[in-house]
């Protein structure tokens, strides 16, 4: 498993909509998109199952329903499964977004399919920007806002932006009984994930399955910032981090 997968920018012709997979799985499915000037992501159409997007650089013009948007950065877009949606940049900077498929789209139907019209029904779908004033106190040094979650009729994903001040850190060394991803925006991340030690910059996702023992914090100079998506959210009741011990026993087998 490679837990850690920064964006290839110079994989991008900067032509048209291009986009990259950085992670496909029974969970979801995430997607690193650009969007150049001018340019535009495929007509409406609907995908059966749900969609977001997280606005990083530019301002994306999208359609959902019959509703436009305007959604520059740090914003969210929610896109439930069989919204009719269509998304475009007409402005003279690229667009980039994170974007994400949950749960992973099947594989034997199409992932999109044209939409005979733009009737969104009574599906729950939002354009959420993240408010300078809304973050919460996770731990000393660590604080989290919330744009996605199951209260906002997500079953299968929640996501939130979380801060990390210089020195600061998240839980302690835990895993979860969920899939996990975190996408920098900006700073670096660094943490342990096993007996392994990373470091994350920005524009790079790091991958933490179900059950894997991890832990993150900033040893930088700098704010830490990152995406945290976890796939789904536990229902109610449910723990979020559950506590580990994990270390080397010094024993090595041939």
């Amino acid at each position: 498993m490679k837990y850690v997968r920064p964006v290839d920018f110079a994989a991008y012709r900067r032509e048209g909509y291009e986009f990259q997979v950085l992670y496909n799985g029974e969970s979801c499915r995430v997607i690193a998109s650009n969007v150049a000037a001018g340019a535009a992501a495929p007509p409406i159409h609907i995908h059966p199952v749900d969609q977001l997007y997280y606005v990083i650089e530019g301002e994306m013009q999208v359609q959902l329903g019959s509703e436009r948007f305007t959604a520059g950065p740090d914003t969210l877009v929610y896109i439930p499964a069989g919204t009719p949606h269509h998304n475009w940049n007409e402005g003279s900077i690229d667009e980039f977004h994170f974007e994400v498929l949950a749960p992973g789209p099947p594989t034997d139907r199409p992932v999109m399919e044209p939409a005979d019209s733009s009737d969104a029904g009574s599906r729950p779908y939002f354009v959420r920007p993240l408010a300078a004033g809304a973050f919460e106190q996770a731990l000393p040094g660590f604080r989290l806002q919330r744009l996605l979650r199951r209260a906002d009729g997500s079953e299968h994903m929640t996501l939130y932006v979380g801060e990390v001040q210089p020195g600061g850190a998240g839980p302690a060394t835990h895993v979860h009984r969920f899939d996990q991803f975190y996408y920098v925006l900006e700073g670096t991340l660094s943490g342990e994930i096993g007996l392994d030690s990373f470091t994350a910059g920005r524009h790079t996702l790091v991958v933490l399955p179900e059950g894997v023992p991890h832990r993150q914090f900033n040893r930088g100079p700098r704010l830490e910032r990152h995406i945290a998506l976890l796939v789904p959210e536990p229902t109610p009741g449910e723990p979020w981090d559950i506590g580990v011990r994990f270390e080397s026993l010094g024993v090595v087998y041939d």
